[in-house]
Formats: structure tokens, sequence, C-alpha cells
């Protein structure tokens, strides 16, 4: 997890801590830590079995669970005072407190947050966000603190992420609190401390003054570039982010530069899973069939630029299609020899670090007319663009030609694009 200057919600799952956060749990009076929060703590986070409060490894134990739906809740409410003054004495720890006593513990959000009033106000405590609406009386709370902090305070700010969109090129790693997409797309620390929880808190993103301009500035820079690639200036996979952002925020303003980017750099395609999770469709303009440009990155990577897909080959079998790529015009089979060279060198791209007996030997082959192995890589490069383009798309984009004659990859050259060195 990263160091935070707020303290935002407890994230829904954490899989990581730094030395200075500790993952507080709800323990059984026995402290036998076996499964949800507990076993996590017990599994990754350093607590000790039978131990049953207080803080063991990067963990804080209090106990809720004293077996057969008995509840105690003076017993509880000491502990949870207990855990406060802790925190309180240690200032430099910060405490992330899970739904502690939610689940076989038996109490609800509203009755188990009221405990935790007093934490509301302590600066190293972070509570869930159920937790903090129930004590505000079932308002809704959003924490759009944590992006302004993020934005100013970070290693890279707003600033520099504005710099490097204008610039063309995107260097550093901002993408989370710049570009905010729907929670739950990814599960990490940080997609879920800046994932955006419903369209609700996207719109208050967006009205938020600080927020909502410098969202609208940053994606009229992005429009503005000269670059027709959103690959080539956002990277992978921060080209989907990016998209998922957009489709975000077209849904809570449509008709707006939200759309004009998807319109721009993604053939007006929206982000599936953000649509499902918003419980959006796809209309059927937006899903026309449209043939992608095929990007050859510096490291040899074949992406699919419009529909944000990497196409997977091994070293060999790819070898062989960047070579037919640089070739056009084709090349009959029986006149692969002539290629050797060219493929040996292209197959030390994608392999740096030299050619083994075994590459060598496969090239050897793959150059051989007399044998079937070119035919055989010509079924595996096929089988790769199967299950990433559609069916009436395939043969634009695969090694085809009949039998005996030149065999080419007819895709138009103005779809294909080869990144410098």
């Amino acid at each position: 997890m990263e160091e935070q200057n707020n303290k935002g919600f407890t994230p829904d799952y954490i899989n990581i801590l730094l030395p200075n956060q500790i993952f507080v749990f709800g323990s059984n009076a026995l402290g036998y830590h076996t499964g949800g929060a507990s076993g996590t703590a017990r599994k990754m986070f350093g607590a000790v079995w039978g131990q049953a409060e207080g803080l063991q490894g990067q963990s804080y134990a209090i106990p809720v669970d004293f077996g057969k739906g008995i509840r105690k809740d003076t017993e509880v409410k000491a502990s949870v005072d207990k855990f406060i003054a802790f925190a309180k004495e240690n200032e430099k720890l910060f405490f992330f407190v899970t739904r502690i006593g939610c689940g076989i513990g038996g109490y609800s959000d509203e009755e188990m947050a009221q405990f935790f009033k007093a934490a509301l106000e302590v600066k190293n405590i972070c509570l869930p966000k159920s937790f903090v609406n129930a004590l505000k009386g079932g308002e809704v709370v959003y924490d759009l603190d944590r992006f302004v902090n993020a934005q100013d305070s970070e290693t890279y700010t707003y600033a520099d992420a504005l710099n490097e969109i204008k610039e063309g090129h995107k260097q550093g790693h901002w993408i989370w609190y710049v570009f905010p997409q729907i929670k739950g797309l990814g599960h990490s620390y940080r997609s879920e401390f800046y994932g955006i929880a419903s369209k609700e808190e996207a719109s208050v993103y967006l009205k938020h003054p600080v927020l909502g301009k410098r969202l609208r500035d940053i994606t009229c820079a992005l429009l503005d570039s000269n670059n027709p690639s959103a690959f080539n200036i956002l990277g992978f996979p921060d080209v989907l982010k990016v998209q998922s952002c957009m489709t975000l925020f077209d849904l809570v303003s449509p008709n707006d530069i939200f759309n004009d980017v998807l319109e721009k750099y993604y053939e007006g395609k929206r982000c599936e899973k953000t649509m499902r999770r918003l419980g959006g469709r796809e209309e059927k303009a937006k899903n026309v069939v449209k043939m992608s440009r095929l990007t050859i990155s510096k490291d040899c990577t074949i992406l699919l630029s419009d529909y944000q897909k990497e196409v997977k080959m091994e070293p060999i079998v790819k070898a062989i299609y960047l070579l037919y790529l640089k070739h056009p015009e084709g090349i009959a089979f029986k006149c692969l020899p002539d290629y050797r060279k060219e493929l040996a060198d292209i197959y030390q791209k994608i392999k740096p670090f030299g050619l083994t007996e075994r590459a060598i030997r496969s090239i050897e082959d793959v150059t051989n007319p007399l044998l079937n192995s070119i035919n055989e890589k010509c079924s595996r490069v096929r089988a790769a663009f199967l299950s990433e383009v559609d069916p009436t798309l395939l043969e634009q984009y695969i090694i085809t030609g009949k039998s005996g004659e030149i065999k080419k990859v007819m895709l138009p050259r103005d779809l294909v694009i080869w990144e410098t060195d």
C-alpha cells in the first residue's frame, strides 16, 4: 500500500501493507484466527494464534465473537475504546479497521459503528465506509479529498500528469487518482482506494470545483493531442483505464468531452466491464465491428490498438508473423530459405539473449519448404487472432494465400503501426 495523507475509507480488499500500517480485525474470544478477516490477519499480517486482543505483527485484534451467538456489548466497547487509545498513543502507525463483528459476530454495520464513534476524529484510524455512513446519520459520504490530496502531494502530481499528456507521452504513475475508474475493476490497493463506488459518486466528483475542472482540463489536453493513438500516449494497460474512466463519466454526463475521447481514440466503444457494473448497456451503434489498427511495440508486443487487446504468440510464431508483416508483397513458402537471416534477426529482437540451438533448429525447420513446420506456425497465428478479432475480419490479420502461391498478411499497411527504436 501507498502512504496516505488522508484517512479515506478502509479498502474492501487488503493484501499488502506498508511497514507503518496495521490491519484491524475482529477476533473470537479464544484468538482462533481461522477464516474471514482473522484468517487474513494470521496468514498475511502476523496475527498470533491464541491471542485474542491487541497488536500482533501488522495486525490488531479486537474480540467481538464470544461463541453461541452471545453478545457482550460492554466488553466490545471496552476493547474498542482500548484500541482507540492505543492508536492515539501510536501516531506513527496507521490503522485500517475492517468490518469487525459484522460477520459471525452478529452485529450490523450500524450497531458496530457506534462503538467507533470516537475514532472519527482520530487522524490515524481509517474506518469502513459503511461505519462512517452510519455514524453520519445515514448520509452518503464521498471522500473526494483522497483525490485532491493525491493530486497535490503524491510523487506524481496532477500538474505532472497534465504536462505528460500535453507532451503526448505518459511516464509517471498517477493514472488512478487523475483518471479514476469504477471500483472493482482491479485488485490492487490503489484501484480499490481510488475506485469510484457509483454513478452518484462520479457525479459529485464531476461537480467538485477542483476535481471536476481538472478532469475536464486533462481530458481536453488528451483530445488536443496530435498523436492519433491512445496506446502510444498512455501505454498498456493505462490505455484501458482511461477508457474505463471516460465510460464512467460519459454515463454521468452524456454527449460531453468524455464521449469525444471515446469516439476519437476507442472507435466509440465503451468499457464493457464498467457498463456491466453500472447496469448500463452498450448502444448497438457503438458495437459495430470495425477493423483495429495493429501496433508492434519496440519489444515486439503485438497489440490490436483499437480493441486494446494483446495478441500473444510464442517467439518463433511471432517471428514468422512479423516477417510477413514486414513484407506486404508477400512471400511464397518455397522462397523462405532466402529470408532465414532476416527471420533470425527478428527472433533475436523478440528473445534478445542470443539464439539457442533449439531456436536455430526451429528457424531452419520453419524456413524449410519440404517440412510442414511453416503450415503449423501459420495455424498458430490464426488461432492467436481467432480469440481476439471478429471472425468476419480474421482473414485480414492472418497469413493467408492459395496453396503454392504467395502468402501475405492482407491488413492495409496504413493500419500497421511500428513503434520506432
